[in-house]
Parts: C-alpha cells; structure tokens; sequence
C-alpha cells in the first residue's frame, strides 16, 4: 500500500536515527517529535522496526516490555509499510537497502539518516537523503 494522495512531506527515518531520538534529546529526536505531532508523515516497515528490536535488545539491553511499548509508539506514529521490491543502491553496507526499499515504497521525500553509507548517496531518484540537522531546516522552510 503506497501513500500516493498526501500534501504532507513522507520522511523515512533510518534506524540509527529512531534510536538516537529515544535516547538522547538532539536533533533525531526534534526530527521525531515533529513527527508525532504531524507535521510530516513518519514512514516505517517492519524490517526498520525488527532492527530497532534487535538494536534495543542486544546492543542496548532494554527490558522486552519496554521494547514492546517503544515499538507499540512508533506504530501508532508511523505508516508501516512492507515493500515488495529489492534494491541494491548501498553497495559497501547492503544492510541499508531495507531503507532505501521502505522510502521507494511510498515515493518518500526524505530519508533521514546518520548512516554515511546512505549519505554519501545524497540522493536516490528523487529521494533526498539527509542529516536530521539538515531535516529540522528543511522542516522550518516548509
């Protein structure tokens, strides 16, 4: 299912961000916060959200209700997709397809990532991909 019919900007947040913006209160998490408030459309899938599981559980150490609740919050935030095609655009981290095949799903304006393997890109078709710095002065030009 693809969100075709919006005026609202489709941003896909890279799973380094959604982590940042639980634990620390810089600009992941000022990108997120305008997010739930609804200024722009939060794109996910559930390959994005298993990674975040994975990351809070094995890298982090957070409890499972507490997974379950951060999980239970970014669905009711998000519009969770489940892309059908592959793309093979991150050569050096192929890992970081899932991001770029969630964004090209829903023709996403916007990924938003620290992740220099997507970075580095700049661009994919017409999918801007950017810092989340970047996105809070994109957010304020909109």
């Amino acid at each position: 299912m693809c969100l075709k019919m919006t005026d609202k900007i489709k941003i896909v947040l890279d799973t380094n961000v959604l982590i940042s913006s639980i634990f620390w209160r810089g600009a992941p998490y000022k990108v997120m916060k305008r997010g739930f408030e609804g200024e722009y459309l939060i794109i996910s899938s559930s390959e994005i959200l298993d990674e975040v599981i994975d990351k809070l559980r094995n890298k982090f150490n957070i409890p499972e209700n507490t997974i379950h609740d951060v999980i239970r919050i970014l669905m009711a935030f998000s519009f969770v997709v489940e892309p059908t095609r592959k793309i093979d655009a991150v050569k050096d981290d192929p890992d970081d397809n899932k991001i770029i095949e969630c964004a090209t799903c829903c023709n996403a304006d916007y990924i938003v990532s620290g992740d220099g393997h997507l970075l580095d890109l700049e661009k994919y078709k017409s999918i801007r991909i950017v810092k989340p710095r970047d996105m809070l002065e994109i957010l304020k030009k909109t």
